[in-house]
């Protein structure tokens, strides 16, 4: 079944108010995240992190979806590509949809910045867990430096 130029519209554009919701939902577990390495639960962590596997998946596929748009319609997978395809809309979807695709962005934005902090927290209590348990105290930096050196 041949899929129409308007469809693909509509699919991208669907797709960005469904990965709004989930990067919201991203972005709330991952300061709850942020919440449990001070509290230093690691069976919070877990459940945690198996509750982001999920989203992270559904938004794996809605970017691939939009990506996926992009190109069928002949457009760049790109800024470029969504801002030719934002200016083709009649104008009083042009904007909603840019407000839209700049939600996105922000978000997207927010749950990097999270998770990089989480990442070094993450680092910080393995490495705090490790003198606990009497391991060597290797920081997460030697760690790397040990494996590029191993290589």
């Amino acid at each position: 079944m041949t899929v129409t130029k308007s469809e693909l519209v509509q699919n991208f554009v669907v797709s960005i108010t469904e990965d709004i919701k989930l990067y919201q939902k991203l972005l709330a577990l991952l300061q709850h995240q942020k919440a449990l390495y001070l509290k230093l639960d690691s069976d919070a962590l877990n459940r945690n992190i198996q509750q982001q596997l999920p989203v992270l998946k559904k938004l794996s596929y809605g970017a691939k979806s939009r990506t996926l748009c992009l190109q069928q319609l002949q457009l760049p997978s790109s800024e470029v590509g969504v801002k030719t395809l934002t200016k083709a809309l009649p104008i009083k979807l042009q904007t909603h949809v840019a407000k839209q695709w700049s939600v996105l962005e922000a978000l997207i934005k927010q749950c990097q910045r999270y998770n990089q902090e989480n990442g070094q927290s993450s680092a910080a209590f393995h490495e705090l867990l490790g003198q606990l348990m009497g391991k060597p105290a290797i920081t997460y930096e030697e760690k790397v430096v040990c494996e590029e050196y191993a290589r």
